[in-house]
């Protein structure tokens, strides 16, 4: 792949760049420090850690909770989804609710981009670490942008959807009666608004030359990672 196409991969996880301020929007290996602590945060110590979690969140991640709710509300016309909003309880009742605003910011995609951004930062991050080699990083990476070219239609899209997963990640031990109110604010979380400002400032320049639509060259998968065989 080509520099210009390694850089939209990297992208993928431009907003976890955005909430480290120092972090390298292109850089392969995230940042400059000379390890990256994943320990206190992910419980990740050493490659097969790694690749266990690469392999679990990719696909079957945060986004499996709102799955349900962003399909129902494309298929069901208004007094349907009324009606379905009547047989919910009331947690489930609430993130239905929430799917449904969102989903013009981030469309049939909703929030998969939050799972795919960070599983991408963890590969920049294993690199830096010397967990897995770079060739490796850009095959999984090249499964990560067709997941995401799939299912998003725009780097707005994308990103807009990892910033909803986001919130909805901060509320997760929320209780029912809790939930509605902590979601509803959380476009004041000071780290959503470090990521929102950061994109808005950086992303401009740096996506001038990556539209969405790319076509990527995809990388022949490493012998070395026999074991994912997934597309």
């Amino acid at each position: 792949m080509d520099e210009i196409q390694q850089r939209w991969l990297f992208a993928l996880s431009a907003p976890m760049a955005a909430l480290n301020p120092g972090a390298g929007y292109a850089d392969p290996e995230f940042c400059d420090d000379k390890y990256i602590d994943l320990q206190c945060s992910w419980g990740i110590d050493d490659r097969p850690q790694l690749l266990a979690m690469f392999e679990r969140m990719a696909d079957r991640g945060h986004a499996t909770h709102l799955e349900d709710a962003y399909l129902a509300w494309q298929r069901c016309l208004p007094s349907e989804w009324q009606a379905l909003l009547d047989t919910l309880e009331p947690r489930e009742r609430i993130l239905h609710e929430y799917a449904s605003r969102t989903f013009g910011n981030c469309g049939p995609g909703g929030i998969l981009s939050w799972d795919y951004g960070r599983m991408s930062f963890l590969l920049r991050c294993a690199v830096r670490n010397k967990w897995i080699e770079p060739g490796e990083s850009l095959w999984l990476h090249s499964r990560l942008a067709i997941r995401a070219q799939f299912h998003y239609g725009s780097w707005l899209a994308y990103f807009n959807g990892f910033l909803t997963g986001r919130a909805f990640w901060s509320c997760l031990s929320k209780s029912d009666d809790q939930l509605a109110f902590e979601l509803d604010r959380q476009g004041v979380n000071p780290h959503n608004l470090l990521i929102a400002r950061g994109l808005d400032q950086n992303i401009p320049d740096f996506l001038a030359d990556l539209p969405w639509h790319m076509d990527l060259d995809l990388p022949q998968r490493p012998a070395s990672l026999q074991e994912f065989d997934w597309s």
